[in-house]
């Protein structure tokens, strides 16, 4: 099985998301990223820093699913 959030190849492709929206976007000053597991967050995130650090990229998540939220409260992964 390959993890969808833990496999540093899978982070790797979903940081080409970023890549598109630089290229698409490219005064953009903020990303808004859907956070489940965080794969997809830690990908866009470590790309668009690599490639425009001044950018902020920002975790969102339904406040009725916020595992995300909660391990960073509990310091651990819920």
């Amino acid at each position: 099985m390959v993890h969808p959030n833990q496999e540093p190849a899978v982070i790797a492709g979903q940081g080409t998301i970023a890549l598109e929206v630089l290229n698409q976007v490219p005064l953009v000053d903020a990303l808004v990223v859907p956070v489940g597991g965080g794969g997809m967050l830690a990908g866009i995130a470590i790309t668009v820093k690599a490639l425009k650090p001044s950018v902020k990229v920002y975790a969102a998540e339904p406040s009725n699913a916020d595992d995300c939220y909660q391990s960073k409260l509990k310091g651990k992964l819920m």
